[in-house]
């Protein structure tokens, strides 16, 4: 694909890949190479693309970025999240940052770490997490989307994580809307999605 190709059929379009480029750059956890190895990683076998234009890019995009970073609040709500999820940690619950992309996707990353920590040899009891889909929707707007529950799968105990989950994040200032049962999702209202860029 070269950068005048701007529709595609069978394939990737310029437009797709400068929405990749926007949404790798502002979600804020990768540097220039990352995000372009990560474009390249959601190409077909017969999708092509114009390295320079793609740098060139990806440059443009962290340009803006930083521009606007300056105008930022010097705690940012990815910054009282971050600390919220340190808090959780401590607390005995699992809190995973961009688990994945779908919600079976972030559960799976639960069970990981879970494992990993020694499982029920851990301290762990709560889990909670947002996916790369979530990040997304907070990047447009939309708040942020946070699931949670409990590692036995009880509904009632995975409530009482979810009131922890609340707890913390009200302390830092977050506001966060919750019905209180374990159907509904946990969602930081207004969340606004700006975190800083790897230096």
């Amino acid at each position: 694909m070269n950068h005048s190709d701007d529709e595609r059929e069978d394939g990737v379009t310029q437009a797709d890949i400068l929405d990749w480029v926007r949404s790798f750059v502002w979600s804020g956890e990768n540097d220039p190479d990352e995000v372009a190895l990560m474009i390249q990683d959601q190409f077909g076998e017969d999708d092509e693309v114009d390295e320079d234009w793609l740098k060139k890019a990806i440059h443009q995009e962290f340009a803006a970025k930083r521009k606007a970073e300056t105008t930022w609040p010097e705690v940012t709500d990815c910054d009282r999240l971050d600390r919220a999820f340190k808090t959780l940690e401590r607390q005995g619950v699992i809190a995973l940052h961009m688990a994945g992309f779908t919600q079976s996707d972030g559960l799976h990353e639960v069970e990981e770490t879970y494992r990993e920590a020694g499982g029920e040899k851990s301290t762990y009891a709560g889990h909670c997490f947002y996916t790369t889909q979530d990040q997304e929707r907070a990047l447009d707007g939309g708040g942020l989307y946070i699931g949670f529950g409990h590692l036995s799968g009880d509904d009632a105990k995975g409530v009482e994580a979810g009131l922890v989950v609340r707890a913390a994040l009200e302390r830092e200032g977050l506001n966060v809307e919750w019905d209180g049962t374990i159907q509904k999702r946990i969602l930081v209202k207004g969340f606004q999605w700006q975190r800083r860029s790897p230096s």
